[in-house]
């Protein structure tokens, strides 16, 4: 009898880290339909994946309008060409389509993601240096495929929130875990965060959310608008002393990604907190740039101007 493409236990938590043992058990039903969808599409080719893309794109943001008037206002409040939002459904079917891609083990996934030039010598220079990164992710491109790209090339600790829809998110965690990414949720992600650096590996903070709490951010501009900066990348940089790099990717025109360095950032001996709130500045100022030029590689779905709960 053939096995599933991805076979695993329910997510466990340890400490904040979600501990994925491999073993044929504990999915759900709405799971198991995922895992199906999976199979189902490996057996077409790459057009056909990329027209159920498409399909997608327009059921969500043409048919459904799902947040259609939020993402024009927020192009617009940007500077930008309201029409972008197109794109931005166009990319995000794509992503999900990838995710079933993804959780097919066999799939090679070194074709269809590489690293420009300044980042491909970051990496570099990170395993000839056997030192620990704090990486300033941002959910540009399909952020999921770039985490599995990072974690072929070194040790790599995501910090991740979980789906509201049980199932959805077991197999979003595990699809990943497949494919070497270390999951650890915000509670007890220092603690962990400190272990993986100091092993010269690579830890991942999304620098393009709503923080967690008031107190781990700052206020700043962002696309246009005033928003809530989330400190944590930078924080967790200066208590390490690692480098902070932000990064980004987008999906070029033949359907294949590219990872790119924005800004690296290299903490004094005694980062302090005025450091922390620069270097938050930059890292958003630097994504923002890259958004502008690019504006429907970034999900613009978010609610990224609200305000952060006090506690």
């Amino acid at each position: 009898m053939a096995q599933p493409a991805f076979v695993g236990t329910s997510p466990r938590e340890s400490d904040g880290v979600l501990d994925v043992p491999l073993v044929p058990a504990g999915r759900a039903p709405g799971e198991w339909l995922l895992l199906g969808l999976a199979r189902s599409l490996a057996l077409f080719p790459w057009r056909a994946r990329a027209a159920f893309g498409a399909f997608a794109a327009w059921f969500a943001g043409t048919l459904l309008r799902v947040r259609r008037a939020h993402v024009e206002a927020c192009l617009v409040r940007a500077g930008l060409d309201p029409r972008a939002a197109r794109g931005m459904y166009g990319s995000l079917g794509a992503g999900l389509i990838e995710l079933l891609w993804l959780a097919n083990r066999r799939t090679d996934i070194s074709p269809w993601v590489t690293f420009d030039e300044a980042a491909r010598r970051s990496l570099d220079e990170i395993r000839q240096r056997r030192r620990g990164v704090v990486i300033a992710a941002s959910h540009t491109g399909n952020w999921d495929l770039a985490a599995c790209a990072v974690a072929r090339e070194l040790p790599l600790v995501v910090v991740t929130k979980r789906l509201r829809v049980r199932f959805l998110d077991a197999f979003w965690q595990r699809t990943r875990a497949a494919r070497g990414v270390r999951l650890v949720e915000p509670r007890g992600a220092l603690r962990s965060a400190h272990s993986q650096l100091q092993k010269g590996g690579a830890v991942a903070m999304m620098l393009d959310q709503v923080p967690a709490r008031r107190r781990h951010g700052v206020r700043g501009s962002f696309l246009g608008a005033t928003a809530w900066l989330d400190k944590t990348p930078a924080t967790v940089a200066a208590r390490s002393g690692a480098p902070l790099l932000v990064a980004a990717g987008r999906r070029l025109p033949n359907g294949t990604h590219v990872i790119s360095t924005l800004a690296t950032f290299e903490p004094p001996a005694r980062a302090d907190a005025a450091w922390i709130e620069a270097t938050t500045r930059e890292a958003t100022a630097a994504l923002e740039r890259f958004i502008c030029a690019h504006p429907t590689s970034w999900l613009w779905l978010h609610r990224r101007w609200k305000e952060p709960p006090l506690e």
